[in-house]
Parts: structure tokens; C-alpha cells; sequence
């Protein structure tokens, strides 16, 4: 980590859940990740433009294993 300084320590607390929209390019990394993040969500989860690959669709499984309800 030469040329970042030294790591300043920082604290999260409690905060107001997040609502809202996000519009960001698809890719299989993020269409992985917004499956993930839908899963822990409370209440529904659209997400538009979803890589359909395989390992993608694995996620989806995955995510179903733990419980979510993924529907196309």
C-alpha cells in the first residue's frame, strides 16, 4: 500500500435503510453482485438488463439454496 498514507480507522452506525433506483452498465460482475445484494434485500428487487449466463444463473440457484425467491 506504498504511496496511500497511513489507514485512518472510520466506524459505521445504524442508519436509515437505502431506497431508490440505480442505473449502471451490465456486466457479469455486477449482474452476479445484483443478485447477491437482492437476496439480502428487504422487499423486492427489479433488475433490468441481467447477464443471463451460466455461472450467472448459478448465482440465481445459489441465492434460491439461501432462501430467496428469484423469479424471471
Amino acid at each position: 500500500m506504498s504511496g496511500h498514507g497511513t489507514p485512518i480507522p472510520m466506524q459505521a452506525g445504524h442508519a436509515n435503510p437505502l431506497t431508490g433506483e440505480a442505473h449502471v452498465p451490465g456486466d457479469k460482475s455486477i449482474s452476479h453482485r445484483s443478485l447477491m445484494f437482492g437476496a439480502m434485500a428487504v422487499g423486492k428487487t427489479e433488475i433490468f438488463g441481467l447477464l443471463e449466463g451460466e455461472d450467472v444463473l448459478d448465482t440465481a440457484k445459489a441465492m434460491r439454496a439461501f432462501g430467496a425467491e428469484v423469479t424471471q
